[in-house]
């Protein structure tokens, strides 16, 4: 029995393809490559998201900070305070409706608990845009180390390549 040696040229060549003619290594090199680049734009997305959060719990927390300064002034439940309560409410409805706020109950005279209430629930937002930020950090570095890794390995693969070349181009 005899064994006969084996071209790799069927191997290595992948016809129709941008892979024709490449080495094993090389085509290896261009699929994580390839992978490494979408890690990044998903990476890139993570982190256009985590911007677009953090903006989100800025104009919150500015917006209460804006609304507590206003309704610092009254602090009785009489009557008076009640209806200038009621004026700072309507007053930043409308922009807390477009960050999402629920104001439904805003409306009519409010007693000082009830606007506590409200405010704690716009502090409560802010606080869950930065919670998902880390949450979301956590997965933004798990698509770096991904992408880290892919680019790693095509080099390693571009380097073993390398090393056959020069291998057989000293024999």
């Amino acid at each position: 029995m005899s064994v006969a040696a084996i071209s790799t040229s069927s191997i290595n060549a992948i016809k129709g393809t941008e892979f024709e003619g490449m080495s094993i290594q090389m085509m290896a090199a261009m699929v994580m490559l390839e992978v490494g680049a979408t890690k990044k734009k998903e990476a890139e997305m993570k982190i256009s998201d985590m911007k677009a959060q953090n903006d989100k719990a800025k104009q919150l927390n500015n917006l209460l900070d804006r609304m507590n300064a206003e309704l610092g002034k009254y602090t009785k439940d009489e009557t008076k305070d009640k209806e200038g309560r009621a004026t700072v409410l309507s007053n930043f409805s409308a922009e807390a409706k477009a960050l999402g706020v629920d104001v439904s109950n805003w409306s009519g005279n409010k007693s000082s608990e009830q606007v506590r209430a409200i405010t704690s629930g716009i502090q409560h937002m802010a606080e869950n845009c930065n919670s998902d930020n880390q949450t979301q950090m956590v997965k933004l570095q798990d698509f770096m180390g991904q992408y880290n890794s892919f680019v790693s390995g095509a080099s390693d693969q571009i380097k073993n390549a390398n090393q056959i070349l020069q291998g057989l181009a000293k024999n």
